[in-house]
């Protein structure tokens, strides 16, 4: 699904990203993502790719069946009652505006290297002002840590990370929840499991077993506790 760019396309294409009104200018793009990414030219760093993703490959991703799964995962979120949710990853915003919807007390951040996939999300978002913040940046090194929020998403986000990256950006996500904070992670099933010494508390599978639901527990700083539920 990877395959390299150009040194110069890959220059251009930063520069290019820069001038979004989103884009941060601290923000440095590591190697791994200067990909073309799943069939994308020129990865996630055009609007054209941005569009290409939402309209294509993210129907591909979730076998046509996104709504059910968001529906899902809202459903779950909410009958934990967090009063703030992060989204690492969150591409064009649609799990946001779900949880948005179904959790209207909710403050809810989200984060991605993409200023154009976050262009998508703000545009997707304008309804819920001021309860959603987006932040360009790596979820692998958020600015936010330390803030303690209730429960972290990452949809087909982790699996889809280099290995040694897909640990990092796990771990991470686990810190940046109070004790007692939730970790939903959503990816296919043939992706390793980014968390494999720490406890479940619940998976589900579904599209046919193709799409894997994961839910971690922080039980308290630097560990995890939890049953795998039957």
């Amino acid at each position: 699904m990877l395959k390299r760019m150009t040194p110069s396309t890959a220059r251009r294409l930063v520069a290019e990203a820069r001038a979004s009104r989103l884009s941060d200018p601290s923000v440095r793009y590591p190697p791994w993502y200067l990909h073309r990414w799943h069939f994308l030219p020129e990865g996630y760093l055009s609007r054209r790719s941005a569009a290409g993703y939402e309209s294509v490959i993210r129907t591909l991703y979730n076998q046509a069946r996104e709504r059910r799964l968001l529906r899902a995962l809202a459903a779950h979120v909410a009958s934990f009652r967090p009063a703030s949710v992060v989204d690492l990853g969150c591409g064009p915003g649609r799990a946001i505006e779900a949880l948005a919807d179904a959790l209207p007390r909710v403050d809810l951040t989200g984060i991605d290297l993409s200023p154009f996939l976050l262009e998508r999300a703000e545009r997707r978002t304008a309804r819920f002002a001021g309860r959603v913040t987006l932040s360009h940046g790596s979820a692998l090194q958020p600015r936010f840590e330390g803030e303690g929020f209730d429960a972290a998403i990452a949809i087909h986000f982790i699996g889809h990370l280099p290995e040694a990256a897909a640990g990092r950006a796990a771990e991470t996500a686990l810190s940046l929840l109070r004790p007692g904070g939730r970790l939903y992670v959503i990816d296919h099933a043939w992706h390793p499991r980014p968390l494999q010494r720490v406890p479940l508390i619940e998976e589900r599978r579904f599209n046919a077993g193709l799409v894997r639901f994961s839910v971690y527990e922080r039980a308290s700083a630097g560990t995890t506790t939890g049953i795998l539920a039957t």
